[in-house]
């Protein structure tokens, strides 16, 4: 298992498995997030869920929420490649995902 500790906080991720659960640690507090790799540019698809499940389980999270879907993002990026990019996508009703991509390549027409 990898694990990344910055200051306060620390993101542990199972290696070896094309899907699974990470976690994000701040103290006592925890997050747990499903997570499975991509297709078509996409690295690695994350698990976010609804903020209305986010104020059940999570509430002392839910106000912060960018700040730490930020911090898997970067802990990702920085871990694979920093030309990675990462997109928060949010369906209609309200189901979150965070995408890690490859770059989008440009066509240059001359």
């Amino acid at each position: 298992m990898n694990a990344s500790t910055t200051g306060d906080w620390r993101i542990e991720f199972p290696s070896g498995t094309r899907e699974g659960y990470l976690g994000y640690y701040e103290g006592e507090r925890a997050i747990s997030f499903y997570w499975e790799c991509g297709g078509d540019g996409v690295v690695l698809i994350i698990h976010v869920g609804k903020l209305s499940e986010w104020r059940k389980q999570y509430p002392w999270a839910v106000d912060r929420q960018p700040e730490i879907l930020d911090r898997v993002a970067q802990y990702f990026i920085r871990r694979n490649s920093p030309g990675l990019q990462a997109e928060i996508e949010t369906r209609e009703d309200g189901y979150t995902r965070l995408l890690i991509r490859e770059p989008k390549k440009r066509t240059v027409t001359v």
